[in-house]
């Protein structure tokens, strides 16, 4: 933009001067028939590009940083969630929030943390099987900014009584709104050497969030779906799964559950994977 007076991106009431490069500290009122009068030559201060209520103002020095660019700031709060980048979510807190341990890497405001107990028959599942989700409740009046390494996140809208299945590894928080619980793959042991008899199952209402760097969506109707469990994100809830073996039993030994093992969806839904050496970095 050229330099000019402009509506104040913090408050659209006023006028604030853009002096080609950046915001300065400079107002007018929008309805002052002289606010067409450029500042006093040298009185502008930088002033970083705001991105909403919570910009500082660095030192000149500072301000040409490309670490103060306008994508790097904290973004405006748009809603109960807002993606800050690829792989930070802002959570505005007043309902409560679970997120899985170790996902918060900031908040502002007044935030408890609590352990989130699975309940006795969760535990009993997680026990058998290591598909346990580890969970802090997050209650109070603030904003709680989570990730997962550098993950990428994805927020996913559930309606009421919709459900979604997800690998624990890869759930990295969800509205206390939905409901979840820890459902079983059925194979004997063939499930269990492909990845565990049990995933969690979330119905909504409410949002989620999983983390996933390069997920592909397969449509199960399209053709028989087999996919390795080591890769496997998320897909439909309700979806019969059966344990597939690629392998005679002579031929496991020393061999991968992704070569030996598969799992088959039926048709009807969807089926979320990823490369699995990045679904190995996923939360546990």
């Amino acid at each position: 933009m050229e330099p000019a007076w402009h509506p104040d991106p913090q408050d659209p009431t006023q006028l604030r001067w853009w002096d080609g490069s950046q915001w300065t500290e400079h107002t007018a009122s929008a309805t002052d028939p002289g606010a067409g009068a450029a500042p006093a030559q040298g009185a502008a201060s930088p002033q970083v590009a705001w991105a909403g209520g919570h910009s500082p103002t660095p030192s000149s020095g500072l301000a040409n940083s490309t670490l103060f660019a306008r994508e790097n700031r904290e973004q405006d709060t748009t809603g109960r969630m807002t993606r800050q980048n690829a792989a930070v979510v802002k959570v505005t807190l007043g309902a409560p929030m679970l997120v899985t341990r170790g996902a918060m890497i900031a908040y502002q405001g007044d935030v408890n943390f609590a352990y989130e107990g699975s309940g006795a028959k969760r535990f009993v599942k997680a026990s058998l099987t290591g598909e346990g989700v580890r969970l802090m409740r997050c209650t109070g009046a603030g904003e709680l900014f989570v990730s997962h390494r550098n993950r990428k996140l994805h927020l996913l809208e559930l309606a009421p009584g919709e459900q979604i299945s997800a690998s624990s590894r890869a759930l990295l928080g969800f509205d206390d709104t939905i409901s979840w619980d820890i459902n079983a793959i059925r194979g004997g042991i063939g499930a269990a050497a492909a990845g565990g008899l049990f995933n969690v199952t979330l119905t909504g209402p409410g949002t989620l969030i999983l983390a996933s760097d390069w997920p592909v969506v397969l449509d199960t109707t399209e053709a028989r779906t087999c996919v390795d469990p080591n890769a496997v994100v998320a897909w439909t809830a309700g979806l019969q799964i059966q344990v597939r073996s690629s392998f005679s039993a002579g031929a496991l030994i020393g061999r991968g559950s992704g070569e030996a093992f598969q799992l088959e969806f039926s048709p009807g839904g969807f089926v979320v994977v990823e490369p699995e050496g990045v679904v190995q970095h996923t939360v546990a």
